[in-house]
């Protein structure tokens, strides 16, 4: 759905390669942006992304080089505090999906319930 992200100098470009790369962009961007500040924490920061969602630029991390465990993960997930009736969690526990940015684990990939939803939210 994406290509692999480009890392350039403290920058990463994430690419879509079809629709659900481009609502997957779309979702992180509009996240990011409307998430409170302890949710924020916990993910990469996205800079820009195109109004289609073709491109994105985030700010780049180290990625984690094993998978999270089932503490840290739920430490996360407690963290994250889901309510009923949003959009499911926008992370999983692949090591992946998260990095060191800042001095703290943040999610890198978060866009989950953007290609689990109907409809892509737009930016």
């Amino acid at each position: 759905m994406r290509s692999p992200v480009i890392v350039v100098g403290r920058f990463a470009l994430k690419f879509a390669r079809n629709a659900r790369g481009r609502a997957s962009n779309l979702y992180e961007a509009t996240l990011y942006r409307s998430v409170n500040s302890t949710r924020r924490a916990l993910l990469c920061p996205v800079l820009w992304v195109s109004r289609r969602g073709t491109v994105q630029i985030m700010r780049a991390a180290k990625p984690l080089s094993d998978m999270m465990s089932l503490d840290e993960y739920m430490h996360v997930t407690e963290v994250w505090d889901y309510v009923p009736g949003e959009d499911s969690c926008p992370f999983e526990p692949k090591a992946s999906d998260w990095g060191w940015f800042e001095g703290r684990m943040v999610a890198l990939d978060y866009s989950t319930p953007a290609w689990e939803a109907d409809e892509p939210i737009s930016a």
